[in-house]
């Protein structure tokens, strides 16, 4: 089963997504909530998910061609270091 945005969500992670352009390589968080939203919590959170759904408008203003985004996922480590301490106990 695919990660869905809610599951973003309520495991409180961050989206980064970046412009694969050489000459731009523009980089901006990702508003889950906004996301949520606009596609629907259940759309799916993985890359091959978003991949379709962002292009860089920087680059589209420049006139660039587009190129591939990327994304990257940070977890709440917080949250995550308090569950090992949890268990541990």
């Amino acid at each position: 089963m695919s990660k869905t945005i809610a599951d973003a969500i309520r495991s409180r992670e961050t989206f980064y997504v970046a412009c694969g352009h050489p000459m731009c390589n523009h980089s901006l968080q990702i508003d889950l909530e906004a996301l949520g939203a606009r596609l629907g919590l259940d759309h799916g959170a993985m890359h091959n998910d978003l991949v379709k759904v962002f292009r860089c408008d920087r680059c589209k203003q420049a006139g660039r061609d587009q190129r591939p985004v990327f994304f990257t996922c940070i977890p709440d480590y917080g949250t995550i270091d308090l569950q090992r301490i949890e268990r541990k106990s």
